[in-house]
């Protein structure tokens, strides 16, 4: 994945495989093996996350706290595999809940159109706690209906203020960097570059510099 990012020019990765309540995805425990990770790795910042999936209707994410200190980044998810549709307003509690643990950074996929969510709620709520919302470039390719659920909560977004982080969501090397479809659709929003929290390395640093207070 290194090799790949510095290949097309990236400054830096977040390794994000997905939480154990998902089927073959890694134990909760393989995440202390990111102490044995180098900070960089061909040049390339590697950012230690996981991509934690919402395992109930109040939010609850299916990593434990312990391992919580090995992690710089949090992503939390809500998934079919894990967690059917309970309809807009627990589909909408569940993701206000993710987002209330001071650990998740971010909620992957809004745009899933297998969940009703209450987009202005949830943003408001991002608002408010200073929380990311993802622009997921592989949601618009594999998820059929989640461009224009994309459009909807962008433009609230750039209402409220809300950052958001610009994704891949590369399921191998091959995918990296290839966000094409996610960027055209903020260009298309007229959203400010100024909320997009990826956009540079150092404004991505910036922010988590500032989870790291939060966190504390």
């Amino acid at each position: 994945n290194a090799t790949a990012a510095a290949r097309i020019g990236l400054k830096g990765i977040v390794m994000s495989d997905h939480g154990p309540a998902m089927e073959y995805a890694p134990p909760d425990f393989n995440i202390s093996t990111y102490s044995f990770l180098p900070e960089y790795i061909e040049g390339i910042r590697v950012y230690r996350g996981i991509e934690a999936n919402i395992i109930d209707y109040k939010g609850t994410v299916d990593i434990p706290d312990k391992y919580l200190k090995y992690l710089d980044y949090m992503i939390a998810g809500i998934h079919e595999v894990v967690i059917s549709s309970g309809g807009k307003t627990k589909d909408t509690e569940a993701v206000i809940g993710a987002l209330n643990n001071k650990h998740v950074d971010i909620i992957a996929h809004p745009d899933n159109p297998s969940y009703e969510l209450d987009y202005e709620a949830v943003v408001a709520e991002a608002a408010h706690l200073g929380k990311l919302l993802e622009v997921n470039d592989h949601s618009f390719e594999y998820r059929k209906g989640s461009l224009e659920n994309a459009a909807v909560f962008i433009k609230l977004c750039k209402k409220y203020g809300v950052r958001v982080a610009v994704s891949s969501d590369a399921h191998s090397a091959f995918g990296i960097g290839r966000n094409e479809t996610a960027i055209e659709t903020l260009l298309q929003n007229d959203f400010p570059e100024e909320l997009v929290v990826n956009l540079t390395q150092a404004r991505f640093d910036q922010y988590i510099e500032e989870r790291g207070k939060r966190i504390r």
